[in-house]
């Protein structure tokens, strides 16, 4: 897909087709979208009837997944389509809809839609920079993020409908593929290897109905093992934006077992995949009198207060079988600070003093992620992951120092 969509001149979208039996044209009112020119006090200008306000305040050119009619916006499959294809002809339900990297518009706004956001702020238009190597409409502010976006992307890849649970990575391999060459990355189910510990931050989105089972052949460790919807949020910054948390590390990543995924089948995954990383681990209680039902434990002592928020990847998590399960520091999130306007690596070095001086004004604002982890049965240190959680804004510094300079272990995640 990535070659016959790349290499396309133009991509045509029936949008408003319910399957293959119709076609791109619809009976509408045009009238009500077409712009009317007049002059008005000397100045020439443009009257329209009915003005969209998603158009008005974000730039949306009409083909957003918000709108029902658009049975293809619904579709995983089509997102490569939709991010590989340099131009794209939409004929949405109301109207005709031009994408490209540089421009988005329709036929409401012919010479493009005012107040469209800039390239960064559309998740679309970056990533079609990003993956056909369109460098000088990329910004260079340095809070832009590539990882960031290819994060917003997974979470409306995994919002829409497959047929097949199988073809969750072989649906956005040709982005995967491309996206790789043009970062210089490898591509490990999912995930990228230079940026593995945000990647591994996923959890399942709290509507995702029918995410109850994971699939026999994608390590748990991937948000492409689980069979609904994921996000990435709170942790990418500013809704649209392609910004990204600045964190600090608990955790290493010592290797990822599978090989390289192949240039030529970005798609495969391998039986067996595991992640090995080394860490500081804590084992997790059940109790009743905390909101999430878990709580951590060093040496029979508790740490901190509990854990804060549980995200569970699966339903069906909280059986009576499952008993013996670790929590593992991630990192650190270092957040917004009220009244600080410092750059992230500033507030990074203000943690790093705390841990020294045990004082930090600011720690209700440092948010620690950690995984939950189950033990596999009959193999010692090897753990499958079960989902996602965020300790209390309590006693940060002295959890980030267990963190950081407690004992750690080297464990294998499948």
């Amino acid at each position: 897909m990535g070659s016959v969509y790349g290499n396309s001149i133009l991509n045509i979208s029936a949008a408003a087709a319910a399957d293959s039996t119709q076609g791109c044209f619809k009976e509408r009112l045009g009238l009500i979208f077409w712009p009317c020119p007049t002059v008005l006090f000397g100045r020439e200008c443009y009257l329209f009837r009915y003005p969209m306000n998603r158009e008005e305040m974000w730039g949306v050119p009409g083909d957003a997944e918000w709108d029902v009619s658009n049975v293809l916006a619904r579709r995983a499959w089509v997102l490569q389509e939709q991010i590989l294809s340099r131009r794209s002809i939409i004929f949405s339900k109301d109207l005709l809809i031009w994408r490209c990297p540089t421009l988005s518009t329709n036929e409401k706004y012919p010479l493009g839609i005012p107040h469209a956001p800039n390239v960064w702020l559309d998740s679309h238009r970056f990533l079609q920079c990003v993956v056909h190597g369109i460098t000088s409409l990329i910004p260079k502010e340095s809070m832009v993020d590539i990882y960031t976006c290819w994060y917003r992307i997974v979470e409306e890849f995994t919002s829409r409908n497959l047929t097949y649970e199988e073809d969750r990575l072989p649906a956005i391999a040709g982005i995967a593929k491309k996206f790789g060459r043009a970062v210089n990355d490898s591509y490990h189910a999912g995930l990228w290897r230079h940026d593995m510990i945000i990647g591994l931050l996923w959890r399942a989105a709290r509507d995702a109905g029918t995410c109850t089972t994971r699939s026999a052949r994608v390590p748990s460790w991937s948000w492409a093992s689980i069979n609904g919807g994921v996000t990435y949020s709170p942790l990418l910054m500013g809704g649209a934006y392609t910004a990204r948390i600045h964190m600090s590390p608990l955790v290493d990543i010592l290797d990822v077992s599978d090989p390289t995924t192949s240039e030529d089948h970005p798609n495969r995954v391998k039986l067996g995949q595991s992640l090995s990383l080394s860490g500081v681990i804590w084992e997790v209680t059940r109790v009743e009198n905390e909101e999430s039902r878990l709580a951590l434990v060093d040496n029979g002592l508790p740490v901190a207060h509990s854990i804060r928020d549980f995200f569970s990847d699966f339903r069906g998590f909280n059986r009576p079988d499952r008993e013996f399960l670790v929590c593992l520091p991630a990192c650190v999130d270092h957040g917004w600070h009220p009244g600080i306007q410092e750059s992230g690596e500033l507030r990074k070095a203000l943690w790093r003093r705390s841990l020294e001086t045990g004082i930090d004004e600011y720690e209700q604002f440092n948010v620690i992620y950690c995984w939950i982890l189950e033990a596999i049965e009959g193999n010692q240190g090897t753990y499958s992951r079960v989902g996602l959680c965020r300790l209390g804004y309590h006693k940060t510094i002295e959890v980030s120092k267990m963190a950081l300079f407690g004992e750690r272990r080297s464990i294998t995640i499948i």
